[in-house]
């Protein structure tokens, strides 16, 4: 299109980007009537970043090869919630898929091929995720055609204890070796929290129908709308919340 200017006009507008970008867009949208970001009069937009703290986590045997080529699929929620024995949640256990040496070799370029074969033929490979919580200086912020993301993790004690418990009851299943890796903000296909929802338009960004508080016909619908972040990888949450909200949708077109 060049420098050729396009002006597109509707009666609602739906944003789905993404947490990042999603934000992003709003921020970079100043005029006049909205100098923080279009929607931002609360100043939260791009804030309460959350992308959880995920562990991956290997379980090894070396007197057994796992021979499978399609490791099977496994949740297990028994941490999920506070209990008698733990007085906060820990969260999540899922399948990893299985690991192979190459995959591994990026992140551990010292270690030869063999030995991380050695392992990875004889790992069961799992997936540790624990909610972080909403702070406001975790944030999306933008700097010029740069978007900048500030991450402090957070609620670290529960997902350490998680780390415990699974290495306790891997080595009482038979492996004796449990090794981990703590993943920082380049695994973020998590994220969300950028524009909460809420029913006080001073303390959120959408209301609970995911619609901007300061322009009745802009809705974001994916994760930025999350107030928290829960333990699971939120797809399905996503999804269910753009069906539950797609006829305030609808109506708001006619």
């Amino acid at each position: 299109m060049g420098d050729r200017t396009v002006r597109i006009e509707a009666k609602t507008f739906v944003v789905s980007g993404g947490a990042v970008n999603s934000a992003t867009l709003l921020l970079r949208s100043i005029s006049d009537h909205h100098p923080s970001g279009l929607g931002n009069s609360s100043g939260l937009l791009g804030r309460n970043y959350m992308v959880h703290n995920s562990t991956f986590f290997l379980a090894v045997d070396p007197r057994h090869r796992n021979d499978t080529a399609w490791q099977k699929t496994l949740g297990l929620n028994d941490w999920y919630e506070a209990g008698p024995d733990t007085p906060y949640p820990l969260g999540n256990l899922q399948m990893l898929g299985k690991l192979r040496a190459p995959m591994i070799k990026a992140a551990r370029r010292w270690v030869p091929t063999w030995a991380l074969k050695a392992v990875t033929d004889r790992s069961l490979d799992i997936y540790l995720t624990t909610e972080d919580l909403p702070r406001p200086d975790n944030r999306v912020t933008v700097d010029g055609d740069k978007i900048m993301i500030n991450w402090t993790p957070n609620n670290l004690g529960p997902h350490a204890e998680l780390i415990n418990r699974v290495t306790r009851a891997v080595r009482k299943a038979g492996y004796p070796i449990a090794l981990t890796e703590r993943m920082g903000i380049a695994t973020n296909s998590h994220m969300c929290g950028t524009a909460v929802a809420g029913t006080d338009p001073a303390s959120s960004v959408l209301d609970p129908d995911c619609r901007s508080h300061d322009v009745s016909n802009l809705f974001l619908v994916d994760s930025s709308f999350f107030p928290s972040s829960a333990a699971l990888n939120p797809a399905l949450t996503i999804a269910a919340n753009a069906l539950r909200v797609a006829p305030t949708i609808a109506a708001s077109a006619r």
